[in-house]
């Protein structure tokens, strides 16, 4: 089944269609919200299905062909919420490494501009900086699936930062 048969299901059997979401994009929001809440299954389990549920609830509005984008979007959202909530009990650190990251993240991820730079880079680029800065893989799984080296995989992500940050003002 189609997502955009899948959305159509949404309003015609609602029990059936939420079945089969669940099982096809539970796992991807599972999978994004574990990289920002580490240990913390609960949590992990209450984003996925909270994803789900946004889908339901905004059905008539999601363009089929986003569905995932919206499922990876929504998911990192809620975690990203959820581990606000975390940090603020001072249960959960977002990232191992430097703060930078979590900064740019928070600033530039969401930008129309950010979007409209990442369709003109050349492949992997725009894929090595989605899988970073939106799934949130390190650098080394990234190397690993593109064939590279941890080095090199950082130094692209650091030159399309400086970019953005020359580039992008916000």
């Amino acid at each position: 089944m189609t997502d955009r048969e899948l959305i159509a299901k949404l309003k015609t059997q609602p029990n059936t269609a939420l079945v089969e979401l669940t099982e096809r994009y539970a796992p991807l929001a599972s999978a994004i919200a574990a990289r920002l809440l580490p240990g913390r299954g609960a949590d992990v389990e209450e984003v996925a299905a909270d994803t789900i549920i946004a889908i339901w609830k905004n059905g008539d509005k999601i363009d089929p062909e986003t569905l995932r984008g919206f499922v990876i979007t929504t998911a990192r959202n809620l975690a990203i919420d959820r581990w606000r909530v975390l940090r603020r009990r001072e249960e959960v650190p977002l990232f191992d490494h430097d703060g930078a990251d979590s900064d740019f993240l928070e600033r530039t991820v969401l930008a129309g501009a950010l979007a409209e730079y990442i369709r003109t880079l050349s492949p992997p680029d725009g894929e090595i900086f989605l899988r970073h800065y939106l799934l949130l893989e390190t650098a080394a799984e990234i190397a690993l699936r593109y064939g590279l080296t941890e080095a090199a995989v950082r130094g692209r992500l650091h030159r399309m930062r400086k970019f953005l940050q020359k580039e992008v003002p916000l």
